[in-house]
C-alpha cells in the first residue's frame, strides 16, 4: 500500500471535536491567508487547526493551533499567544459568561463574537491536549505518523457500490450514487459545493435531501464529508476510522453531538448507519494493516 499523507495526534484530537467553525487540514485558503497576516505566525510554522469566532465566517478572529502553541486573536484585534511549554503548566482553564477564557484565572481570550461552539467543549477539548502533553511530550503531540492511500485499492469503491441500488434506465436510486453514476455536471457542482481540494477525488454521494440535490454525503480519497443547511463537517479517514456515529430517531449524531438530518433521505436510516460504519471498519482496518507493515519492516 502506497504511502500518502501524514498526520499528528493535535490534529486527530482537534478533528475529533469538530463542530461549527472549527477547521482541520480544510482550512480555507482565503482564511488561511488572512491567518497568517492577523496572527503573526513565524516563518514555518503550521497551521494544525482554527476555531473561527466571527459571525460571517471572515477568520479575522479566532484560536489557531499551530505547531508553536495556541494563538488567539479577539474582537478588537487583541492578539495573543500561549507555547505549548507553557501550555503544559496551565492547572486551571475556565471560562465565564461562556465567553471569556482563563488560564490560571488570567484572562486570555473570547469564544464569543460570531462563534456557535461550546464553551464547555473547548474546555474539554483544551484540557484534552493539556493532558496529553504532561503524559508524553510536545515532540509526541506534534510527531508526524504516516498514512496509507486509503484508494491503493478499490475497497471502499466497493463498499460504497454493495449499498447503491441504481437503475439507470428508471433514473431509480435510494439516494447513493458511485463513481460513473454521478453525471460531469453534479461532480462539478459537488466539487464546489463541497469545497473539495485539489486531486480529492469523489468516490460516491448519498443525497440526504432531494429538494436540495447538493445537501448529502461525499465518500471522497482522502475522506469524508457532511452538508446541509448549518452543517459542514469534513473527517480525515484517520480520523473517521473511530468516530462516534449513533441515530436518534431520524437524526444521525455525528462526533461530539453535530446533528446531521435523515428526515427526507431515501435510503433508510439504520442503512445508512449501516453503510457508515462498513465504512469505518474498511478503513481501520486498512489503517491497522499499514501500521503493522511499517513496524515489520
Amino acid at each position: 500500500m502506497l504511502m500518502n499523507k501524514s498526520y499528528n495526534h493535535l490534529s486527530e484530537l482537534c478533528y475529533k471535536y469538530q463542530q461549527d467553525k472549527l477547521y482541520g487540514e480544510e482550512v480555507p485558503h482565503s482564511t488561511l491567508l488572512k491567518l497568517q497576516k492577523k496572527f503573526n505566525l513565524l516563518a514555518g510554522e503550521n497551521v494544525i487547526a482554527y476555531l473561527d469566532t466571527t459571525i460571517l465566517g471572515s477568520g479575522k478572529n479566532g484560536i489557531c493551533f499551530t505547531d508553536y502553541g495556541i494563538r488567539y486573536r479577539s474582537l478588537g484585534g487583541k492578539q495573543g499567544n500561549t507555547s505549548w511549554e507553557d501550555f503544559i503548566n496551565v492547572d486551571n482553564i475556565s471560562v465565564d459568561n461562556n465567553v471569556e477564557f482563563y488560564f490560571n484565572h488570567e484572562k486570555v481570550f473570547l469564544l464569543g463574537g460570531g462563534s456557535n461552539y461550546p464553551a464547555t467543549l473547548f474546555i474539554e477539548l483544551l484540557v484534552n491536549i493539556r493532558d496529553y502533553l504532561r503524559e508524553h511530550s510536545i515532540e509526541s503531540l506534534l510527531k508526524e505518523h504516516s498514512l496509507p492511500s486509503y484508494t491503493a485499492t478499490n475497497e471502499i469503491k466497493n463498499i460504497c457500490t454493495l449499498f447503491e441500488n441504481y437503475d439507470k434506465s428508471f433514473e431509480i436510486n435510494n439516494g447513493l450514487v458511485v463513481g460513473e453514476h454521478i453525471s460531469k455536471k453534479t461532480y462539478e457542482k459537488q466539487i464546489e459545493h463541497f469545497n473539495l481540494r485539489p486531486n480529492n477525488h469523489i468516490i460516491a454521494f448519498l443525497s440526504t435531501f432531494s429538494l436540495k440535490k447538493m445537501d448529502g454525503i461525499i465518500i471522497s480519497g482522502e475522506g469524508i464529508y457532511f452538508k446541509e443547511t448549518f452543517v459542514s463537517l469534513y473527517y480525515p479517514w484517520y480520523v473517521f476510522r473511530n468516530l462516534p456515529l449513533h441515530l436518534s430517531l431520524d437524526e444521525l449524531i455525528i462526533g461530539k453531538n453535530n446533528i446531521f438530518h435523515l428526515t427526507h433521505c431515501n435510503m433508510d436510516n439504520s442503512e445508512v448507519l449501516l453503510f457508515l460504519r462498513n465504512l469505518q471498519q474498511c478503513v481501520r482496518l486498512m489503517h491497522k494493516d499499514f501500521v503493522t507493515s511499517l513496524n515489520d519492516a
